[in-house]
């Protein structure tokens, strides 16, 4: 284990660089953190693949989603506690907040657009304003609308995805034109506004400015195609289809491009034009063929997005764990190697913090003209024990990046409140809160322990206003969550 000092001077020449980190924040999706949308605002219960899975898995039938079915009623309802979420961020100190629209949801049939739930998703931006904060929206985060997949009705069993369909990319440019339409229509905007009690000069300054700046296309395009057409544990579930694995990644593309060209030509922002961005993810792969799956597949889907460069505005990247391939041991068996840290799940693979730096050194290499913004990282741990040390952890490599001139413009938490986890349902929790923590009542820490919740402000405060004294604090905490995890490994 590797010491570091937040509080040494570098470490602050570091933050009040002219380049320094501008933004700190969290990251939430639509579907995980509303996996079951009431019936109304005209969504049908079911619009989208991940919907008729979790639709088969309450109603006791064979579904791709593997969670225990008791901890359904535990799933979160962001939709209906935008508020909390949103005031729980801003007490954070976080400067951004990152969540997706719902491609099924808005567009649950052929040539139909929910512009009553695009009400509410204005709305969000809105309340993420009022706080002070910029905005992150990402356009595609995994749910396909129905009418897109091809699936037996009598097996109730998915036999296509949306992304092999013939006309996937005319209906994703239906979507997005229809967001753009609306996100540029200042007398709708202007009635959502209104109909939230904002008074005039707050329209007036948010319609100047513009609701949002920063987007993400789409979410994890490596996580899509390798999850769907290799591994089969994501929709269509179809394993070892790597022709259609490439063909999928072909659409993807193609998807992006229409994306950022009806963003970049739809939305006229006073302060500039649009950020636009993909958020690739990639796996820390070692092993015998590790860096075969490197450059064949991270790199390689990746630079299919980013090209010359002249497709995205800045890197959207994404970091979690290592994974070892092949693996001959079982992480919490009695072949775990020494020195390997797991959170609560071990097909998640071990947490690897210093990977998260070597990455950002490589995304610099492959595209030097590009900011980086770290659009999610996270780890999954029920007890909250050894999580703190890993995200001060994970901040201290970030730094030693910036440090090394790696242009870092923002890093995301993923996630501010427990939420489901696909497959896996809400059995991994990523959240600094449960969502009761986050709408009634913070459990206290027991005394002598630190829990995320607390470092994290510290974190945020850090990037935003460094100064001496607030490292010096990081530096007390990095302490405490270091004994702690020394005692719980």
């Amino acid at each position: 284990m590797k010491d570091f000092d937040f509080s040494a001077p570098e470490v602050l020449e570091t933050l009040r660089d002219w380049k320094r980190i501008r933004y700190i924040g969290s990251a939430i999706s639509d579907f995980q953190a509303q996996p079951l949308m009431p019936e109304k605002w005209g969504i049908p219960s079911i619009s989208s693949d991940w919907e008729f899975e979790l639709h088969k898995r309450i109603t006791g039938k064979h579904s791709g989603i593997l969670a225990n079915p008791s901890a359904i009623e535990d799933m979160p309802n962001f939709h209906t506690h935008m508020e909390e979420y949103t005031a729980r961020s801003k007490e954070l100190g976080e400067n951004m907040f990152r969540f997706s629209l719902d491609f099924g949801r808005l567009c649950p049939s052929e040539g139909e657009f929910n512009s009553e739930l695009m009400a509410r998703y204005v709305r969000m931006l809105a309340l993420v304003r009022a706080n002070g904060q910029e905005p992150m929206l990402t356009l595609y985060h995994w749910p396909m609308p129905m009418f897109l997949l091809q699936y037996d009705r009598n097996e109730e069993r998915i036999e296509a995805g949306g992304w092999e369909h013939p006309d996937v990319v005319k209906h994703f440019r239906f979507y997005i034109d229809n967001i753009v339409k609306y996100l540029a229509d200042e007398d709708k905007v202007r009635m959502v506004l209104e109909s939230e009690k904002f008074t005039k000069d707050v329209q007036d300054q948010f319609l100047a400015d513009g609701l949002v700046k920063y987007f993400l296309t789409i979410n994890e395009p490596t996580n899509i195609v390798i999850d769907g057409y290799v591994a089969g544990v994501f929709p269509p579930f179809k394993r070892g289809k790597f022709s259609l694995m490439w063909k999928a990644v072909e659409k993807l593309v193609e998807a992006h491009d229409v994306a950022y060209d009806a963003l970049k030509g739809g939305i006229i922002l006073p302060t500039g034009d649009v950020q636009v961005g993909v958020a690739h993810n990639w796996t820390h792969f070692d092993g015998m063929l590790g860096d075969v799956i490197q450059s064949s597949i991270n790199e390689k889907i990746t630079d299919a997005f980013e090209r010359d460069g002249n497709r995205t505005d800045f890197v959207g990247f994404q970091y979690y764990c290592r994974v070892t391939v092949p693996s001959l041991y079982q992480p919490f068996g009695k072949f775990r190697p020494k020195g390997r840290y797991y959170g609560s799940h071990p097909g998640h693979g071990d947490v690897y913090p210093e990977g998260l730096y070597k990455f950002l050194k490589r995304i610099h290499e492959l595209y030097p003209q590009k900011e980086i913004m770290i659009t999610e990282f996270g780890f999954p741990e029920g007890t909250d024990k050894k999580r703190p040390y890993w995200i001060l952890e994970t901040f201290r490599y970030v730094l030693q990046a910036k440090k090394e001139d790696v242009p870092i413009k923002g890093m995301l938490l993923w996630s501010l409140v427990d939420n489901f986890e696909w497959e896996r349902g809400m059995e991994q929790k990523f959240g600094l809160f449960s969502e009761e923590e986050l709408i009634r009542s913070l459990t206290p820490s027991i005394e002598g322990e630190i829990r995320s919740f607390e470092v994290w402000p510290v974190i945020t405060k850090v990037i935003t206003d460094p100064s001496p004294q607030s490292l010096n604090e990081l530096q007390l905490c990095y302490r405490k969550a270091q004994m702690q995890f020394e005692v719980n490994i």
